[in-house]
């Protein structure tokens, strides 16, 4: 009965976990983007790499840095569960308001979970109002990250990115 119970016990604990963290294990490392591979409906970066690591209390860390076509350097970075709450995120603009003068940042993300270990979806916000949305995923073999930008162009039309990267480390 003892067995039983902690053979049960042990299941519930991998099968439970693997839902909370979602697509957390593969998303872990370091991507680079594929200007070929993605989609852009106006000019694409001149560098993109984003990181992600897990903190010691299961938090997704997720930092992107990125230079944009015109060669201005920026960075994005949330701290988040794949949970479906928004947690606060940064910009380079945002983070020296807040380091300035402790102003909170308007802009918000959140990671939801879905069926699929690799996959995720995501919500952007500022001031509470959506600003981007997608999905992200991870390939089988796990050497791809990809994900969607959706969003509305000036003139209110729908709008979709893709962007697709390359594992360059772990």
């Amino acid at each position: 009965m003892k067995i039983a119970t902690l053979v049960i016990t042990g299941l519930l604990i991998a099968f439970g976990s693997g839902v909370s963290h979602a697509q957390v294990p593969a998303v872990l490392g370091t991507w680079k983007l594929n200007v070929e591979a993605s989609k852009f409906p106006g000019p694409a970066p001149q560098t993109h790499v984003r990181s992600y690591r897990l903190s010691d209390d299961g938090v997704l860390i997720g930092v992107a840095v990125i230079v944009d076509s015109q060669g201005r350097p920026s960075f994005l970075q949330f701290a988040a569960r794949v949970d479906g709450k928004d947690y606060p995120e940064f910009n380079t603009e945002s983070a020296a308001k807040y380091l300035s003068a402790g102003t909170v940042p308007p802009r918000t993300y959140a990671e939801i979970p879905t069926g699929d270990p690799l996959k995720v979806k995501w919500v952007d916000k500022v001031g509470g109002k959506l600003l981007f949305s997608g999905e992200k995923w991870v390939s089988i073999d796990g050497k791809k990250l990809s994900f969607t930008v959706d969003t509305k162009n000036e003139q209110g039309k729908d709008v979709q990115y893709l962007y697709v990267f390359d594992r360059t480390g772990t």
